[in-house]
């Protein structure tokens, strides 16, 4: 279809619309964004309109979006931290001039831009979505702890653990039945970095993150002991071929959806994310 298909607003806003210049949130931090409407684009710095749509609420329109297995897709190829969502705030109209508007302006802009995921004449190849092949099928298990937080120390026979809370009795049982893969991380300010690894172990970079995480140990869970004299977090969940590892996690791609889904203060369950993949890796 040719410009003059077109009122001369819609060609005149397209033409006009700068999309590297769009204010932007992370895809994964999408239900940050505004709730008023326009036009989006979801994508890269090198290919930011792989997706162009409309919605007059920015906010609600992921909610369940159609073309989530595509953007799933980009954040496997780019990383969670590189895929953005930029958007366009439509100016102030009724309703049903803003709802024409905004169809044909969407319809011009995919018209004349090279996407991928829109699917019409001129997109680009689609490329096949290709999951993590996951090499471990059963429950692996994280713990997260605060930086010098005690935990049963590693020793001579290759074996490690820590202290958990009676409220997480079923996830260590769980862990135990199925020998689990089970890891510790440690979180903190860079200042606590600073004070528990010292200056030659903590980089000056880091301090770009409010909270810094660390992968520390890996082992398999084997055993549940109780220690102590009643006190609140007197069960240890133990286990051997503990391999230990001194690894900050923040730079990794994925690791931050990973951390707002998963990373709670003590023993939890993360077997669906594919960022799991990382920490087995990380630990072979």
């Amino acid at each position: 279809m040719k410009d003059k298909s077109y009122p001369y607003q819609v060609i005149a806003t397209a033409k006009s619309i700068d999309v590297n210049k769009l204010p932007w949130v992370l895809y994964i931090e999408k239900k940050s964004l505004p709730i008023f409407g326009g036009i989006y684009f979801v994508g890269t710095d090198q290919e930011p309109k792989a997706y162009i749509g409309k919605a007059e609420c920015f906010k609600s329109r992921f909610i369940g979006h159609h073309r989530k297995k595509a953007f799933e897709q980009l954040l496997e190829e780019c990383g969670h931290e590189n895929v953005k969502i930029r958007y366009w705030q439509a100016p102030s109209m009724p309703k049903s001039e803003l709802v024409s508007f905004l169809l044909q302006l969407e319809d011009y802009l995919i018209k004349n831009s090279k996407t991928r995921f829109n699917y019409t004449i001129n997109s680009l190849p689609k490329v096949p979505y290709i999951p993590i092949r996951r090499t471990h099928a059963g429950p692996i298990y994280v713990q997260l702890n605060k930086l010098g937080e005690y935990y049963v120390p590693k020793s001579s026979d290759g074996t490690a653990g820590f202290y958990f809370s009676i409220e997480k009795l079923h996830m260590a049982q769980n862990a135990t039945k199925f020998h689990s893969p089970t890891f510790i991380i440690s979180s903190g300010s860079w200042q606590d970095a600073f004070y528990e690894y010292g200056n030659n172990n903590v980089d000056p970079k880091w301090k770009q993150y409010s909270t810094l995480y660390f992968l520390e140990v890996k082992f398999r869970a084997r055993w549940i002991s109780y220690a102590g004299h009643g006190g609140i977090e007197d069960n240890v969940l133990s286990g051997d071929q503990a391999v230990f590892r001194w690894k900050f996690l923040n730079q990794y791609s994925g690791f931050k959806e990973f951390s707002i889904k998963y990373l709670r203060t003590g023993l939890t369950n993360c077997s669906k994310s594919d960022f799991c993949e990382k920490l087995l890796e990380l630990t072979r």
